[in-house]
């Protein structure tokens, strides 16, 4: 009787979760009043470019994904993904997956761990820069790393995904 219970308390809970859509919609004028005009909602672009990049003589190929205030999203592999890092305004995430280990927390956490002083907004100014693959060479010159980076063009995309699902056993970075 509990199971059926719970299945059925599951299926209600599944069933409650669909998504729905918003959309414009324009108020009935009154009588004698001037007629309301709701503008569409518009949506934020995203943007996707992919890049090559060679550290002590290691290519690897990646994948920037972007919606310019809300989420930069990056991919790196070899042969297997090699890690990953999602920034938001409020938050960093870096997980290297061949080594097991993540690091989560704000901006402050980032120059409390790394001694680099960055916000959100100079994270998407420098990826999308004319000059963003010599700029993160420089960064990357600030921490002792010599790295030679090719990125492509930005594209412009109607929708993405932003993966980021990290085992709950990991070490900290």
């Amino acid at each position: 009787m509990t199971y059926a219970l719970m299945l059925t308390a599951m299926a209600a809970m599944v069933a409650g979760c669909r998504s729905h859509r918003e959309t414009a919609r324009t108020a009935v004028p009154d009588e004698g009043s001037e007629e309301v005009v709701v503008p569409p909602i518009q949506s934020v672009p995203y943007y996707t470019s992919k890049f090559t990049c060679t550290a002590q003589g290691m290519t690897a190929n990646g994948q920037l994904r972007m919606q310019p205030d809300s989420i930069v999203w990056l991919s790196a592999a070899k042969v297997v993904e090699l890690g990953r890092a999602c920034f938001t305004p409020d938050s960093v995430i870096v997980y290297i997956k061949m080594m097991g280990r993540c690091f989560r927390g704000s901006y402050m956490d980032v120059y409390r761990r790394f001694h680099y002083r960055t916000t959100f907004d100079q994270v998407v100014e420098m990826v999308r820069s004319e000059d963003a693959t010599e700029q993160i060479e420089e960064l990357a010159k600030r921490f002792g790393a010599e790295i030679s980076l090719q990125m492509e063009p930005w594209q412009q995309v109607d929708k993405l995904t932003f993966p980021m699902a990290i085992p709950s056993r990991v070490s900290p970075l």
